[in-house]
């Protein structure tokens, strides 16, 4: 007999844009003014090897002389906050989030929340959000961000809970990517832009069309 995917899981990890809330960040619109940005210090694009923003500032901020690498990495970070916080100002919670968490809490399961995304801009849209879960680790409560296994096994160690009974869910390939190299239940969510087939793809054991769906198998 398979093994059901979460049996045994006792604390769920949720990533926050498109698996508990709905926040549409322009991304496209902060690549062009990091960009320009890195342009006008002059760095070289070229030698950028990251996928993804944050590691790219960071990448792009160790080319420059001291002076310039703090001005630049202030003025970098500063935009992209700037942008994740006047998008969280239209955001919302899922209609079944607090009631999620809520359920979750009551049969004794614990929760977390990790997000790439800055503290100020979650609790603009989820002010409560340390209420609600046992364990909050935004972008700036560790020292490296999820596809990196340390955003997760942070999480984990403020739960007080093994990887091997723990689950991420997320909307993005990237939490996937994240669950699999903690050792966590990789679940993902077509309620972001993404759907099951590259979620299945990446590495999910189970795709959901919502978080909410996740109560039918625990």
């Amino acid at each position: 007999m398979t093994r059901p995917p979460l049996d045994g899981v006792s604390a769920v990890v949720f990533d926050f844009d498109g698996t508990l809330a709905e926040l549409n960040i322009d991304f496209p619109a902060i690549y062009l003014r990091i960009f320009e940005l890195a342009d006008r210090f002059g760095v070289d694009r070229s030698r950028i090897t990251e996928s993804y923003l944050i590691e790219q500032i960071d990448q792009m901020t160790r080319q420059l002389a001291d002076g310039a690498s703090a001005e630049f990495y202030a003025a970098a970070t500063k935009l992209v906050v700037d942008e994740e916080v006047t998008s969280a100002k239209s955001a919302s919670l899922f209609a079944g989030t607090r009631n999620l968490l809520t359920s979750l809490r009551s049969r004794g399961v614990k929760t977390g929340l990790v997000t790439r995304n800055c503290e100020a801009a979650v609790k603009i849209v989820f002010p409560d959000v340390e209420a609600m879960v046992d364990a909050f680790v935004p972008r700036e409560r560790t020292g490296r961000v999820k596809p990196d296994p340390m955003h997760l096994e942070r999480t984990l160690s403020l739960l007080s809970v093994t990887a091997d009974r723990a689950a991420m869910v997320g909307d993005h390939p990237i939490d996937i990517e994240s669950a699999l190299k903690s050792g966590m239940v990789p679940v993902g969510v077509t309620t972001g832009k993404i759907g099951a087939d590259q979620l299945t793809a990446a590495g999910a054991v189970l795709v959901l069309d919502s978080a909410e769906e996740l109560m039918d198998y625990l």
